[in-house]
């Protein structure tokens, strides 16, 4: 009896550990289903977790992906080249020289830059005083090519009066177009077809001594408003004007081929890195700078790296709701099912043969609940990603004043992030379940087996 029941060799062995553990994965599976309405109603709660999980990483990946997406379109787009010390001093003087203008536009135009460069906007900076018969304010004036600032820019897209820029034209005693903020306009008393006076002072050319009278002389020119936008930002609506490039030039002095910066807008966000180092290799031995969004807008990423660091708070309140909701689920049919266990202790099955019972039924629910998550997070995820979810919708009252985002939110979802939320799910139901299967294995047998 001993040599029938001893195995003869290692391969016998093997074949009955299999055996026995495909006899346990049965019995898991089995238990499972012993009460179907249950288990599906667990595996429904816990993949709503999922669903959950899916549907916020979504909605937070799209809301960040706008936020850049506006931000650089506010701003200087996702890579900027200017004169180098700009960025710290602001400088309306520190112009970018001609010859790097001629090199930046021939680099830009090359087969595998062009590729993932959207657009880009030479832009003159500079400060100014606007008149009006009402008031007067101090000014933000940008000079821009109209056609390729709208390729760039989010404000051609903010007008709610009149037109944006539509020509590139020359002080030639014409009256010159302006576009405007809505704060501004209304604190100038200004609509469309105003007329208001610039004044601005020449900037120094470049190689002028710092105590040169060039540089000095105040000019002045008529503008009439040709539009109107708002944006949501009191920095942008009550300050920034925007002109034509040429007619800035003319005002401040510059030649035609001078420009403070260049901003870029890519194709993707993710290659702002790798066009900045291909910019700056080109660039080598200039006195420019060549900074990404990030550089450029170091606030911005700041609160962008806040949020994320939220989010990560977040997602794990959310993974511990669900974990708390696994080791619920599986210690009370542990706990409920310990004359069983007495039993099956009883008949000869070994505390580790229990152990991998209970964890085969918490792998099995844990695999129902992840099928239903997925279904359904995937589902809602593509509702946003293609309608979107509107957000005046929780703002009825009207929109928050600082709100320079799209008032519709898309969802975006990687595959990576997917893969990362069931991963991490299924590895902590895993984990969790090794505590209820620890409760069945040390069951004691006596108390087990009383009769209620």
């Amino acid at each position: 009896m001993a040599s029938c029941s001893a195995p003869t060799d290692g391969s016998d062995a093997q074949g009955l550990t299999v055996t026995s553990l495909y006899l346990l994965a049965k019995l898991s599976w089995r238990n499972l289903w012993r009460n179907p309405r249950g288990t599906l109603l667990t595996a429904l709660a816990l993949g709503l977790g999922l669903a959950l999980l899916l549907i916020s990483l979504g909605l937070l990946d799209g809301g960040h992906e706008q936020t850049i997406a506006d931000g650089v379109r506010f701003g200087p787009g996702h890579v900027v080249v200017q004169a180098k010390g700009y960025q710290d001093s602001s400088s309306d003087e520190l112009l970018l020289p001609a010859q790097v203008v001629s090199n930046l536009e021939g680099f830009l135009a090359t087969g595998n830059i062009k590729k993932v460069v959207r657009g880009v906007s030479p832009r003159l900076l500079a400060t100014g005083l606007m008149s009006s018969s009402a008031s007067s304010a101090g000014v933000r004036l940008v000079g821009v090519i109209p056609k390729d600032d709208l390729a760039v820019s989010l404000i051609p897209q903010r007008m709610i009066e009149g037109t944006w820029l539509t020509s590139n034209e020359k002080l030639t005693g014409a009256v010159i177009g302006v576009v405007i903020g809505d704060e501004l306009a209304r604190k100038l008393e200004l609509k469309i077809g105003s007329k208001a006076v610039l004044m601005t002072q020449e900037l120094r050319s470049p190689g002028a001594k710092i105590g040169s009278d060039t540089g000095d002389e105040m000019q002045s020119t008529l503008l009439r408003v040709s539009g109107i936008f708002r944006t949501g930002l009191q920095a942008i609506d009550a300050n920034m004007i925007f002109v034509p490039l040429s007619a800035a030039q003319a005002l401040l002095g510059v030649s035609d081929d001078q420009v403070t910066q260049a901003a870029l807008l890519l194709v993707k966000e993710g290659d702002s890195p790798l066009v900045a180092r291909a910019l700056r290799k080109q660039l080598a031995g200039s006195p420019v700078e060549v900074l990404t969004w990030r550089e450029s807008l170091p606030m911005l990423a700041q609160i962008l790296g806040l949020d994320h660091a939220f989010n990560y708070i977040m997602n794990g309140v959310i993974l511990a709701m669900v974990g708390l909701g696994i080791l619920n689920t599986i210690l009370m049919r542990v706990l409920e099912r310990r004359y069983e266990f007495g039993v099956s202790k009883a008949l000869g099955l070994q505390p580790r043969q229990l152990a991998i019972m209970v964890v085969g039924e918490s792998l099995a629910l844990t695999a129902i609940s992840l099928a239903l998550g997925l279904v359904l997070g995937l589902s809602v995820q593509h509702y946003f990603a293609t309608a979107g979810l509107d957000l005046r919708l929780v703002f009825k009252a009207g929109l928050p004043p600082a709100l320079v985002f799209d008032p519709i939110l898309y969802s975006r979802l990687s595959m990576d992030r997917i893969v990362w939320s069931v991963s991490i799910v299924f590895a902590m139901a895993t984990i969790i379940s090794f505590y209820p299967a620890f409760k069945a294995a040390r069951t004691d047998l006596p108390d087990a087996l009383k009769v209620l």
